[in-house]
């Protein structure tokens, strides 16, 4: 019975840690996907540059307000590149979370089935399964009792 209970809270925790996994990426990229100092000075130049393209009027001084446009633009296609090189990353790592969930349910699982596939979680009468018998008993191969053929559904699942 404590081995059933631990299957279940097994299988809902592997059922449910795939939910989790955006949560899990965003910790571990926070941890291991910073912002370089390169990324954030740019940004600084760009906020920088249009305070200062504010105060030009586009009419006035449409070539001075251009050019600031320009290297505004050059520094914008800088910041996105580097930020798409860090999404990149980020969703590698998303991959690779789940991968890490889905192949350590799987490990799991086939330890518990190796572990205890000598021992039955529940056992059925056997005219319930009357042509396949031996084929569901197959991993133990223990014969039901025949104090169990007499017995109502409740005791045999105890």
């Amino acid at each position: 019975m404590i081995l059933l209970i631990i299957i279940f809270i097994l299988v809902l925790l592997f059922t449910m840690l795939p939910s989790y996994s955006g949560e899990i990426t965003k910790r571990l990229s926070k941890f291991f996907l910073h912002v370089s100092d390169e990324e954030l000075n740019l940004r600084s130049q760009v906020k920088e540059l249009k305070t200062e393209q504010d105060t030009i009027s586009m009419t006035d001084e449409f070539a001075k307000y251009a050019k600031i446009q320009r290297r505004i633009d050059k520094l914008m296609s800088q910041v996105k590149e580097s930020n798409s090189t860090r999404m990149q990353k980020s969703s590698m790592l998303s991959l690779f979370v789940r991968i890490g969930i889905y192949v350590t349910q799987a490990i799991t699982m086939l330890t518990l089935v190796f572990q205890y596939r000598n021992e039955p979680l529940l056992m059925f009468p056997s005219e319930w399964f009357y042509p396949l018998q031996k084929f569901v008993a197959l991993p133990t191969g223990i014969p039901v009792p025949r104090s169990a053929h007499r017995l109502p559904l409740v005791d045999c699942l105890r």
